[in-house]
């Protein structure tokens, strides 16, 4: 994929839709969207499969979060 630094690997179809949307949320907002809001606006069933996307965005490199705070993430 072009554009991506040398820590951050290649994301499939779905997870760059999903990055897509949250980019589109902040930039609507101004914040990061919770984990309820992501569920709503990728139609997702539950908040664990959030949970589950974010933990692969952050372990491919384009997400983290900062500790013990609310809305923490932060695109990278």
């Amino acid at each position: 994929m072009k554009g991506i630094g040398k820590n951050k690997k290649g994301l499939t179809p779905k997870q760059y839709d999903f990055l897509a949307k949250i980019k589109e949320f902040i930039a609507a907002n101004g914040y990061p969207p919770s984990y309820e809001e992501m569920k709503q606006f990728t139609g997702l069933k539950s908040k664990s499969n959030v949970h589950a996307k974010m933990a692969q965005l952050k372990t491919r490199g384009y997400i983290d979060f900062d500790k013990y705070m609310a809305r923490s993430l932060r695109v990278l």
